[in-house]
């Protein structure tokens, strides 16, 4: 009986060790595989490794360098950022991929920048952003750093050689049979696409393969994309995408999207410019809106506690979208009333305009809200707009309204969508931010702008 009673409790503690050492083994490895499954990145949404296993140390390295069309907008560039950090993230979870960068292309004269008498040609993103806060999420490097690295490996003044140049285009009919696939296929470069191109506007810049594809698909099939093109014996890789707008989220508005998008912090500089205009003209402080966010991004937790300050912005987007969406863009009067309604119902006095109108136009709107006070940042002079860059002016007009009481923009614009995701950043319940300008405001009941909650893991 005694030995009985001995075994018993041998197993007993047999048991409890090997349950502790599986909790343990679970609770250490549950961010820590080898690799990361296709599958992973919807179901498990990127609980692969951060910390690389030791062997992808001697790995090759791969700088994954791309570009936007040049049409397209600072906001939608900002996007696009998005859909390649997601995927780097997890590109460097798989085998051969371990030690891959992310080059972040340059900014250069946006068609939406209208200051010609300041330079604003290969502004780097530390200028816009933190660029630390940013690298806690992948492994990104500004352009300039990623030319010091070149030059490292290549020596002082040696012009930069690609290895493979990648123009994407839409195919010429996206539902073959009523179906969208994901895709990829050569096609023959227009005789304007010589492979000469001054990429990312650096003259220096050269490439060894230049090839046109016809793409569609998710930022998971530029994968496959350099897995089908990668050359054997390559201790370092150079591959620019070109129009990687047309490179599609995989999940948009997911865990991942979101924790990207968190790390886009913007840079202290501008913080510091819209933080002193919020208190000078708006009395508008972090503590007393309830605005006060962690030090670090990762810090943050699922919170709707925002009070914001003691006004209401408003994103009124004109210029193109007057004739180019011109059948859901209020005219100036019918904004006014708009504003003028929302004030009244919320008690307050105040509003802030962010803006691309006219000074006509601006002059107009305040005159239909004369019984209330109409704000709108500009630069002190022309030192500060020389400093800030019209994109810095513009994050400044987006810090601004992320910190109102009360938000509503313009239907389908990126500026607007990208100050709904600083206001669920911040924590504001969402039917102070998610709203949106009719085309008159006789009709409310208008079609409004998707509302996109932010997502915690």
């Amino acid at each position: 009986m005694q030995l009985h009673n001995i075994e018993l409790l041998f197993l007993s503690l047999l048991f409890n060790a090997l349950a502790l050492l599986t909790v343990s083994h679970i609770v250490h490895t549950t961010h820590i595989r080898k690799i990361c499954e296709k599958r992973d990145i919807f179901f498990e949404a990127f609980t692969c490794p951060r910390v690389r296993p030791a062997k992808w140390d001697h790995e090759p390295i791969t700088y994954l360098l791309y570009d936007v069309n040049p049409g397209e907008g600072f906001n939608l560039r900002r996007d696009v950022y998005i859909r390649m950090a997601v995927f780097l993230q997890f590109l460097r979870t798989q085998p051969g991929y371990g030690r891959s960068q992310l080059v972040l292309p340059p900014w250069s004269n946006l068609v939406h920048w209208r200051s010609h008498n300041i330079e604003q040609t290969q502004l780097p993103w530390s200028h816009f952003f933190d660029l630390s806060s940013m690298k806690a999420y992948t492994d990104v490097i500004d352009t300039p750093e990623f030319l010091d690295a070149y030059e490292t490996l290549h020596g002082q003044g040696a012009a930069v050689v690609l290895d493979e140049v990648y123009k994407l285009k839409h195919f010429d009919n996206m539902f073959e049979n009523g179906v969208f696939v994901d895709k990829f296929e050569e096609h023959v470069c227009p005789k304007s696409d010589s492979g000469t191109l001054p990429f990312l506007g650096y003259a220096n810049f050269a490439t060894k393969e230049f090839t046109c594809l016809h793409f569609q698909g998710s930022a998971m099939l530029l994968h496959k994309l350099l897995e089908t093109y990668k050359r054997k014996g390559q201790s370092v890789r150079y591959v620019l995408v070109l129009n990687a707008e047309i490179v599609l989220h995989d999940l948009w508005g997911n865990v991942d999207y979101w924790e990207a998008r968190r790390s886009m912090r913007f840079a202290p500089s501008l913080v510091e410019v819209a933080d002193r205009f919020r208190w000078d003209f708006l009395n508008s402080s972090d503590e007393q809106d309830k605005t006060v966010r962690p030090a670090h991004w990762r810090d943050a937790t699922h919170r709707r506690r925002a009070k914001g300050g003691e006004y209401i912005c408003a994103h009124l987007r004109r210029a193109d979208f007057l004739y180019g969406r011109d059948k859901t863009t209020p005219t100036i009067q019918s904004a006014a009333l708009q504003i003028r309604a929302k004030l009244l119902e919320l008690g307050l006095k105040t509003v802030f305009i962010a803006s691309d109108c006219s000074r006509t136009e601006f002059y107009n709107l305040k005159n239909y809200l004369k019984r209330f006070r109409v704000v709108r940042f500009a630069p002190e002079n022309y030192e500060q707009r020389a400093t800030l860059k019209d994109g810095g002016i513009a994050i400044v007009d987006q810090i601004i309204c992320s910190h109102a009481r009360y938000f509503i923009g313009t239907y389908e614009s990126t500026f607007t969508y990208r100050i709904y995701e600083e206001r669920e950043i911040i924590g504001f319940p969402k039917d102070l931010t998610f709203n949106t300008f009719c085309k008159s405001e006789k009709d409310m009941n208008c079609e409004k702008n998707t509302v996109w909650p932010i997502v915690y893991n």
